[in-house]
């Protein structure tokens, strides 16, 4: 599942999160790269622990070819996260 479908799917259950703010919380946790080329992809960490993968896309235009790595969360993570913010409650506020 994508970090924007979990976010909704948080946002359902009654944190108040979105897309961005899922991110940002992922990315200053350690679940997700926070700069250089692979930004935003799951760290080893992550990867290990089976609650995330990442999905790599190569697009190709006139002017070459990159690889987009697109971060998602198996169904393994999706329990991990949704357990650890109902448990919490400790999710960015919104504000």
């Amino acid at each position: 599942m994508s970090v924007g479908n979990f976010a909704k799917v948080l946002r359902q259950r009654g944190i108040k999160t979105g897309q961005n703010r899922l991110f940002d919380w992922l990315r200053t946790h350690g679940y997700l790269i926070a700069m250089g080329k692979r930004y935003n992809s799951p760290t080893q960490r992550a990867m290990e622990l089976g609650i995330m993968e990442v999905r790599e896309t190569v697009i190709t235009t006139n002017h070459g070819s990159k690889t987009r790595f697109t971060p998602l969360i198996t169904g393994k993570g999706q329990q991990y996260f949704a357990n650890k913010f109902l448990k919490s409650k400790s999710m960015v506020k919104e504000g």
